[in-house]
C-alpha cells in the first residue's frame, strides 16, 4: 500500500440549513454581474466590421484617403482585440461562478445524496445529475445566448436607424427564422423523448444481457437475445434516421432562408443607394446588421432545450436541497458500550400502507449474542437495517446507550459499528479501500491502517480468501462485488464489519454461503467478539449459529414472536421447523 499524506477534507457545508440554491448562488453574483457587462461591450464591438464597411465605402474610396484607411484599419483591429480579451475574461469569470458553485454546493448535496434520509434512492441519484446539469450550464454556449439575447432588439433599432426599410426587413428575418426554430422543436420534441426512452431502455437492457451471459450461454439465449437486441438497435436506428430527415429538412430551409435574406438585404440596400435614401456603405452596412441581428436570434432559440433542461433540473436541486440536512453538529458522545434499545418500531413498505416491521420493541445488554430468526420476509434484513442506521423507521425509535440514533454523529458512531447486509454491497475500489471503509481518503495511508485491514481479515476469516485474489488486497473489485464469488463477496464484507473492532454489530446472513468450515470459523469469530464485549445481532435461517447465542428473538409477519435467552428456546432434540429456519423450542412464555 503506498503512503500519502491524509486527503483534505469539506469545509463548512454550504446550504445544509435546508434553504434551498438561492443563498449559494448569490455567491456567483459578482461573476455573472461581470459576464452580462462584459457581454454588452462585447455586442457593441460586434459592429465594429459594419461600422468599420460603412466608413470605408463612404468616406475613404470616395476621398482615395489612404492615411484614413489605415487609421480605421488600426482602429478595427484595436476593436476586434479587445472584442477577444473581452470573450476570453467573460468565460474565465462564467468558469470561476462554476467551480465556485461546485465548491460550496457540493458537499452539501453529496451529503444528502450518501444520507438514507434525504428522499428515495432515484432523488438522491438524479441530484448530483441535476447539479451538473446546473453547473455546466454556467460555462455553455446557454447562458452566452442569454446574455447576448437582449442585443438582438437593440441591432435591429440600429437598422431601422439606418433606414426604415431596412428595419423591416431585419425584424421579418428574425420572426420568421425564430418561427422556423420553434416549429422544429415542436415537430421533432415527441420523437426525440421516445428515442431518449428507447435509447436507455435499449441500453439497460445490454448491460443486463452482458452481466448475465454465462447464463444466457448456458441456456441456450445466446442468439435470442443477439437477435433482440440487433432487432431494437434496428427501429432505433430507423427512429433516428425520421428524425434527422426531419431535422435536416428545417435546417436546409433555415440555411436557405438565412442566405436568400442577407442577399434580399444587400439587394435591398442597393436599391434605396439607386434611390439615393442611402449611401453606397450602408449597402453592405445591412447585411452585416442583419446577420448581427439574426445571430443572437438563432442562438437563444438552439439554447432553449438546454436552458429548459437547465431550468426543470435548478427546480428538482432546489427541492431537493430544501429537505431537512443530515445533522453534522450531533453533540460528540462517548464510545459507545453496547446497550440496544429498540421502542414501538414501525417500518412500513415504500408506497403502501403495508407494515414489513410493526410495534417492534427489545433491549439487549452490551456483550450479549442474540440470534435473529424466523421465515423469508419476516422483515429480520429490514430490522437490522433499520437498527445500523441504514434506513429510518416510520415511527419508534433505536437507542444506543440511552441515546437515540438522531442524536449521535453518525460518522462516530460508525467507526464503532459493523453492518454487514445480505448482499455484501461492495464499492467499486481495491479490496484494502473497501474493508478500510475508505478510512486512507480521510486519514491518509498508513502502515497502521494496513495492519489494521490484516486483521479485520484475519478475524473474519478472509485473510487467505484476499491471498487467492489475482492482486490480493489491491485487488480492484472495478463492478463492486460482482468481481467475487458469493463466498468471497461475504468475506469482505465480513471483514468490513469488524474493521476498527466496532463495539456494535449487526450480521445479515454471514453463514449463507460458507461450508461447515467456515461456519465453525464464523463461530469462533462471534465467540471472540464475545469475549470482548461487544454487542452481536445475527440472522440466520441456519442452525449452527444458535449454539453460541445468548437470545434468540423470533420475528414473524413483522411482529417479534419470541424474545428470550437460548437456553429457554432451543431444545437440541427437537427437529427443525421449516417454516422458521432454527430449531424451537416447544417452552410457552
Amino acid at each position: 500500500m503506498s503512503s500519502s499524506g491524509p486527503a483534505p477534507t469539506p469545509g463548512p457545508i454550504a446550504g445544509s440549513s435546508g434553504t434551498g440554491l438561492i443563498a449559494v448562488v448569490r455567491g456567483c453574483r459578482p461573476h455573472l454581474i461581470a459576464a452580462a457587462v462584459f457581454s454588452g461591450l462585447i455586442n457593441v464591438l460586434n459592429l465594429a466590421p459594419s461600422i468599420f464597411m460603412l466608413q470605408v465605402y463612404d468616406r475613404v474610396v470616395p476621398t482615395r484617403g489612404v492615411p484614413t484607411l489605415l487609421l480605421l484599419t488600426l482602429i478595427l483591429v484595436v476593436a476586434l482585440g479587445v472584442y477577444a480579451i473581452l470573450d476570453a475574461v467573460r468565460m474565465r469569470l462564467l468558469l470561476r461562478a462554476s467551480i465556485r458553485l461546485e465548491r460550496r454546493l457540493a458537499p452539501a448535496i453529496l451529503l444528502r445524496i450518501l444520507s438514507s434520509p434525504s428522499g428515495t434512492p432515484v432523488e438522491r441519484a438524479q441530484a448530483m445529475r441535476d447539479f451538473d446539469t446546473v453547473r455546466s450550464t454556467l460555462t455553455g454556449a446557454p447562458v452566452i445566448a442569454l446574455f447576448d439575447a437582449p442585443w438582438a432588439p437593440i441591432y435591429i433599432l440600429i437598422a431601422f436607424l439606418l433606414h426604415p426599410w431596412i428595419g423591416v426587413l431585419t425584424l421579418v428575418s428574425a420572426l420568421l427564422l425564430g418561427g422556423i426554430a420553434i416549429a422544429s422543436e415542436r415537430v421533432t420534441e415527441p420523437s426525440v423523448g421516445v428515442i431518449r426512452a428507447r435509447q436507455t431502455l435499449a441500453q439497460r437492457e445490454q448491460d443486463a444481457s452482458i452481466l448475465a451471459s454465462d447464463v444466457a450461454q448456458a441456456l441456450g439465449m445466446r442468439d435470442a437475445l443477439v437477435t433482440r437486441h440487433l432487432l431494437e438497435r434496428a427501429d432505433l436506428a430507423r427512429r433516428q434516421a425520421s428524425l434527422s430527415g426531419t431535422s435536416g429538412q428545417f435546417l436546409a430551409v433555415t440555411k436557405f432562408l438565412r442566405q436568400l435574406l442577407q442577399s434580399l438585404a444587400l439587394a435591398l440596400g442597393a436599391w434605396l443607394a439607386v434611390r439615393q435614401e442611402i449611401s453606397g456603405g450602408a449597402i453592405f452596412a445591412a447585411s452585416l446588421l442583419l446577420g448581427r441581428a439574426l445571430q443572437p436570434v438563432e442562438q437563444i432559440l438552439g439554447a432553449m432545450k438546454p436552458l429548459t433542461a437547465a431550468w426543470g433540473a435548478w427546480r428538482s436541486l432546489d427541492a431537493f436541497c430544501r429537505r431537512p440536512a443530515p445533522d453534522r453538529t450531533a453533540t460528540t458522545l462517548p464510545a459507545p458500550v453496547g446497550r440496544i434499545e429498540v421502542r414501538g418500531l414501525d417500518v412500513m413498505a415504500p408506497g403502501s400502507e403495508r407494515p414489513i416491521l410493526s410495534d417492534i420493541s427489545f433491549a439487549v445488554n452490551p456483550g450479549e449474542v442474540v440470534a435473529l430468526v424466523g421465515p423469508s420476509g419476516a422483515g429480520k434484513s429490514t430490522l437490522l437495517r433499520v437498527l445500523a442506521g441504514a434506513q429510518a423507521p416510520d415511527a419508534g425509535e433505536v437507542r444506543i446507550d440511552g441515546a437515540s440514533l438522531s442524536d449521535w454523529n453518525r460518522e462516530q458512531l460508525g467507526r464503532h459499528l459493523g453492518f454487514m447486509p445480505q448482499a455484501p454491497t461492495l464499492f467499486p475500489a481495491t479490496v484494502h479501500t473497501n474493508i478500510a471503509r475508505f478510512r486512507g481518503v480521510i486519514d491518509g495511508e498508513s502502515e497502521a491502517l494496513d495492519a489494521e485491514v490484516v486483521a479485520a481479515a484475519q478475524e473474519a476469516g478472509a485473510h487467505e480468501v484476499i491471498l487467492g485474489l489475482s492482486q490480493g488486497y489491491g485487488t480492484l473489485l472495478e463492478r463492486g462485488e460482482a468481481g467475487l464469488s458469493a463466498g468471497q463477496g461475504q468475506a469482505v464484507a465480513l471483514a468490513r464489519a469488524l474493521f476498527g473492532r466496532p463495539t456494535l454489530l449487526f450480521l445479515d446472513e454471514p453463514n449463507a454461503h460458507l461450508d461447515s468450515e467456515g461456519e465453525a470459523r464464523l463461530a469462533r469469530t462471534i465467540l471472540a467478539l464475545r469475549e470482548r464485549r461487544a454487542t452481536v445481532i445475527v440472522s440466520t435461517h441456519r442452525t449452527g449459529l444458535l449454539q453460541i447465542v445468548d437470545k434468540v428473538l423470533l420475528l414473524r409477519e413483522g411482529r417479534v414472536q419470541l424474545f428470550d435467552e437460548r437456553a429457554k428456546v432451543i431444545r437440541p432434540q427437537a427437529p427443525a421447523r421449516p417454516d422458521d429456519g432454527f430449531v424451537h423450542a416447544g417452552a410457552t412464555r
